[in-house]
C-alpha cells in the first residue's frame, strides 16, 4: 500500500497507553514505507501518530480544514499539508488519497470518520480495508454494537468482513499490509430487486 489513512483523537488528556500505541502505529508505517494520511492535527493521537511516522523517516500528508489550520493546532512537520474549505471536503480528500484505513481510539469525530468508511465500503463507493486498533479494549462496545446490528437483521453478516480488529499496533499494521477488500453483495442491486424492479 502507498498510503494509509489514520483516524484518531485530537484530545491529549487521555491515558499514556493510547498515546504510545498511536506513536508506535506511525513508526511501524514508516518502517514499512507506507505513507500516512491524517487530519493534520498536532495534538492527541493524531499528533502522536504523526510524530511516530515523521521521526522514523516516513511520509506524512496532513489534510486540515481552513478553520483549524492554526498554530498549535496543525502539525508543523507534514511533508504535504492540504487545506480544505470544510470538514466534508477534508474527509473526501483523505479517502481519495488512501488505500486503507486505520482507526485509533477517538471521540465523535473519529467515530464518524470510521462509520463513514465502513458505510462507503458497504455501498461500494470505495473498496479498501479498515482496521480498528482496539487499544485497552476501547472499541469493545462499538464492536459489540456492530455485531448486534447483524444479529437484529439491520446489517448483512457479510459486512462484518469490511473491518478487522487488532489489539496492538503491530497486528494492526500487519493486517493492513495483507488485508484484501471485502467481497460484499451488491446492496443497491438487492434493494432494487426487493422493491420489485430489475437489476
Amino acid at each position: 500500500m502507498k498510503n494509509i489513512c489514520v483516524f484518531g483523537a485530537s484530545c491529549s488528556n487521555i491515558a499514556p497507553a493510547y498515546i504510545d500505541a498511536a506513536y508506535r502505529a506511525g513508526s511501524l508505517l514508516a518502517e514499512k514505507n507506507i505513507g500516512m494520511v491524517f487530519g493534520g492535527g498536532d495534538t492527541g493521537l493524531m499528533g502522536a501518530a504523526a510524530r511516530g511516522i515523521h521521526e522514523n523517516g516516513g511520509r506524512l500528508i496532513g489534510v486540515i480544514p481552513e478553520k483549524l489550520n492554526q498554530p498549535g493546532i496543525a502539525y508543523p512537520n507534514c511533508d504535504e499539508l492540504i487545506v480544505t474549505p470544510d470538514m466534508h471536503t477534508r474527509k473526501a480528500t483523505m479517502e481519495k488519497l488512501s488505500e486503507g484505513f486505520l482507526a485509533l481510539p477517538g471521540g465523535y469525530g473519529t467515530l464518524e470518520e470510521l462509520m463513514e468508511v465502513l458505510t462507503l465500503n458497504q455501498l461500494g463507493y470505495i473498496s479498501a480495508p479498515v482496521v480498528i486498533l482496539n487499544t485497552k479494549g476501547y472499541y469493545d462496545k462499538l464492536i459489540a454494537q456492530l455485531n448486534y446490528c447483524v444479529e437484529e437483521g439491520f446489517t448483512s453478516s457479510a459486512c462484518l468482513s469490511i473491518f478487522a480488529v487488532a489489539d496492538t499496533p503491530e497486528t494492526a499494521v500487519e493486517m493492513l499490509s495483507n488485508m484484501r477488500p471485502a467481497e460484499l453483495p451488491d446492496k443497491i442491486r438487492d434493494a432494487i430487486i426487493s422493491a420489485g424492479g430489475k437489476a
